[in-house]
């Protein structure tokens, strides 16, 4: 049979299909909020202002998220190809190959995710962040009891809610000058952060996809676009804004082994 009908193989492909569409809003998103801080500059600078408190809280996700999947999503595409995957004859290898050094360009992700711990999210006192969360939170409220999206609409809700802990955790470590968990801490709270947007993004396009396939019969081109969309911002819920949730329950341990371990005791052999 061919190789999409193998469950795994579905699996793997929604998974890249949901990250990649995700991180596209993201990027898109990013820009979004950048152009409008040109337009708005002269006319309504407290808009523009906020805007680029997003673009300044959003720079850091885009670049560590974006290049990190982007790698994982090459891999996995090897996958779906089985014991075929390094022939010659796809070149999802060198794709892989290739995305490995996004990470690293511009400062390495761990530097992106302390400029977003250490400076991002406590620029304006904390404001950006605050209205990130007020945005996301107020469409999960007009949202809440959407006809087809409302099981992953609570699953975002619970990402938020978590989100909210990151803030005060970072906040109460910064009081306490706990310099050293807030870095070993950075990265989860990135990824935690990203992975929030995105199933936020893609549950957005959800909803405009939903809407317009209320007025289209299955037969029409596009109505498998827009269900497509749908079925990406669902998997995406299910599966990934739990680990969100996880990822908090991690930080808040405040675990110091990485820190405790003595330097002779790394070796493996």
């Amino acid at each position: 049979v061919p190789i999409i009908e193998h469950p795994d193989v579905r699996r793997m492909l929604l998974d890249m299909k949901s990250r990649v569409e995700g991180i596209r809003l993201l990027g898109l998103t990013l820009t979004s909020h950048l152009d409008r801080v040109a337009s708005l500059y002269e006319t309504d600078p407290d808009r523009a202002t906020y805007h680029r408190g997003q673009v300044d809280l959003l720079t850091p996700i885009f670049k560590s998220y974006a290049t990190d999947q982007g790698f994982q999503v090459a891999a996995t595409a090897i996958q779906t190809y089985g014991g075929a995957g390094f022939l010659k004859d796809h070149p999802a290898e060198q794709y892989c190959r290739d995305a490995k050094i996004f990470s690293i360009y511009e400062g390495t992700n761990h530097i992106q995710a302390l400029d977003l711990v250490g400076r991002k999210l406590r620029q304006q006192g904390g404001k950006p962040a605050l209205d990130f969360l007020s945005d996301v939170a107020r469409f999960i409220e007009q949202q809440a009891s959407h006809p087809r999206l409302a099981p992953s609409i609570a699953d975002l809700k619970k990402a938020h809610a978590a989100a909210g802990q990151v803030f005060a955790k970072l906040m109460e470590w910064g009081k306490a000058g706990k310099v050293d968990i807030t870095a070993l801490s950075a990265n989860r709270v990135l990824d935690a952060m990203a992975e929030l947007t995105v199933g936020w993004l893609l549950l957005e396009g959800a909803v405009i996809a939903h809407d317009a396939l209320t007025k289209l019969s299955e037969g029409q081109p596009d109505y498998a676009f827009y269900l497509g969309k749908c079925h990406a911002a669902v998997y995406y819920a299910r599966n990934v804004l739990p680990d969100v949730v996880s990822k908090v329950e991690v930080l808040a341990r405040e675990d110091r082994s990485a820190l405790e371990i003595p330097e002779e005791a790394f070796a493996t052999v």
